[in-house]
């Protein structure tokens, strides 16, 4: 038993120092580690700080790739937010690519930049670029309140 609690130690630890080289940082209520798999799931008040962006949600699935020694994805489901410089999108679920520093969210989607407003069904943001593309679906067309200030 006490084997065992030491390999799933180890690889914690292991899983952690890979995030921190990537400069992620993940804090959570409940963390449960599938090494055969390669995941790790974040459960409960989940926070990811990393250089560029901030996310929360409630649940954080991440996967990996052990033998290139990184982190492939971040899933993130349940009352999703992420800030990035000063623009705040919330949705129900996304996917981060820390590779690419690709983010996109899904299902009910607000973007909040300054008093600007844009509700859609899908938003794509690259970081890296700083661009972002915001879709919307044949039921629900991407809506933008803009606010000119004068």
């Amino acid at each position: 038993m006490f084997k065992f609690y030491l390999q799933i130690f180890c690889f914690v630890i292991f899983l952690m120092t890979n995030l921190f080289a990537k400069e992620i940082k993940i804090t959570s209520d409940t963390l449960e580690v599938d090494r055969k798999n390669n995941i790790s799931t974040f459960i409960g008040n989940v926070y990811v700080h990393e250089k560029k962006i901030e996310i929360w949600s409630d649940k954080l699935i991440v996967k990996y790739n052990i033998d290139k020694n990184e982190v492939r994805e971040l899933y993130v489901e349940q009352n999703v937010k992420i800030i990035r410089q000063n623009i705040t999108a919330t949705g129900k679920k996304g996917v981060y690519y820390p590779e690419t520093g690709i983010f996109k969210m899904f299902e009910n989607v607000e973007v909040i930049e300054n008093d600007n407003y844009v509700k859609c069904d899908e938003l794509t943001l690259d970081i890296e670029n700083s661009t972002s593309i915001m879709r919307g679906s044949t039921q629900n067309r991407v809506q933008a309140y803009i606010n000119e200030k004068k």
